[in-house]
């Protein structure tokens, strides 16, 4: 899985601490077994990308592909900062036969050959464990001793970002919002029900965006955006996702409510290459949120597999899975869950979130 974001904030790094404070603070979370990377365009920075760390089975070349590829979306990037997040230990190490070994060097070495062929020089690295941190390059003896991670936290950067109001989870599971159901017994009958009557009087082709139904279902979640929300209403808005033809067209109007089939099929497929409206996105999120607290656990699915998708689409991957492996545990057989699942195992973002000019830009906090 990975994370690519834009950042459209200033803040000044001078030291090696300070870029460590801003890596978890860009991503929303604490990356643990990972690459992450940081685009530089002179001395400002340009998008950061989180992937997992590759598996043995991963040749490094095909590794350093995927990583040139995501980080070519930054056009004006001329430098790369790289940011190794594991407790693994080279072989070497654990041997006695090089101390300073670090792991995973074979495929850094591979992506640094990948990018120079680019025009891109990857500027430093850090490897960064939970017991400390140390430059990944280093060649001088004794240069590779942990330094504490009290230096992060005790950086003028963290210090610059507390005071911002920004904030970094543990896990990213934490921040797959899943609130308590607050609604009656009769949700899950009410949600059924409803589902039922407009599956019987005929759900809609997936492009007859004319019909009834569909016209209704888009109505109704539009009316709703920046609303509050009952019991009734929450259900009826659930019960419109259970048709998948419904469900997938309400999807799509969050980041386009073009009705053209070209432009339709590109936003589901994560292809679209305009201008998604960020604002109405983020009041998509708020409502599918409100409406989960009327819905119960069986019924939840398709708003947790909503919700991950929207987080696709921001670039953030992670709490995508989150969202994702929510709603395969409340409906093993979500297929659209699984495939999205699969498809953020693959480090597949949409093009959107790599693109500087679409891309989600958090909004400055301060």
């Amino acid at each position: 899985m990975n994370e690519n974001t834009q950042h459209n904030h200033q803040l000044t790094a001078t030291t090696a601490a300070d870029l460590l404070a801003f890596v978890p603070s860009a991503l929303g979370f604490q990356p643990r077994e990972s690459f992450a990377f940081v685009t530089m365009r002179g001395n400002t920075t340009g998008a950061t990308l989180r992937l997992d760390a590759p598996a043995d089975l991963t040749r490094p070349a095909d590794f350093a592909k995927v990583v040139t590829r995501y980080l070519l979306a930054d056009t004006a990037a001329d430098s790369v900062l790289l940011f190794v997040y594991t407790n693994e230990v080279a072989e070497a190490a654990q041997s006695g036969e090089n101390p300073d070994a670090k792991p995973y060097m074979t495929y850094a070495q591979a992506i640094e050959a990948d990018l120079e062929h680019v025009g891109i020089s990857i500027r430093n690295g850090w490897l960064v464990t939970d017991k400390g941190w140390t430059p990944y390059f280093c060649e001088e003896n004794g240069c590779c001793t942990l330094k504490p991670v009290d230096e992060i936290r005790d950086s003028a950067m963290n210090a610059e970002l507390v005071y911002r109001g920004y904030s970094t989870q543990e896990d990213p599971a934490n921040m797959a919002i899943d609130p308590a159901f607050i609604g009656s017994d009769d949700a899950h009958n009410t949600i059924t029900e409803a589902a039922y009557w407009v599956d019987r009087l005929g759900a809609p082709d997936a492009l007859d965006f004319a019909h009834q139904s569909m016209c209704t279902a888009r109505a109704l979640w539009n009316e709703a955006l920046g609303e509050d929300t009952t019991e009734q209403a929450a259900c009826e808005l659930t019960s419109y996702l259970l048709i998948k033809t419904i469900r997938d067209r309400i999807m799509a109007d969050a980041i386009s409510g073009a009705d053209d089939e070209t432009t339709y099929q590109q936003v589901m497929t994560g292809r679209f290459e305009g201008q998604p409206d960020w604002s109405r996105v983020e009041a998509t999120e708020e409502l599918l949120v409100k409406v989960l607290a009327y819905t119960p656990l069986e019924d939840r699915a398709p708003l947790f597999c909503f919700l991950g998708w929207l987080r696709w689409y921001r670039g953030s991957s992670s709490v995508a899975a989150a969202y994702f492996d929510k709603a395969i545990a409340a409906d093993p057989q979500h297929r659209l869950s699984r495939l999205m699942r699969e498809m953020v195992s693959r480090g597949i973002l949409p093009l959107v979130a790599q693109n500087e000019r679409t891309a989600y830009h958090q909004r400055d906090r301060h």
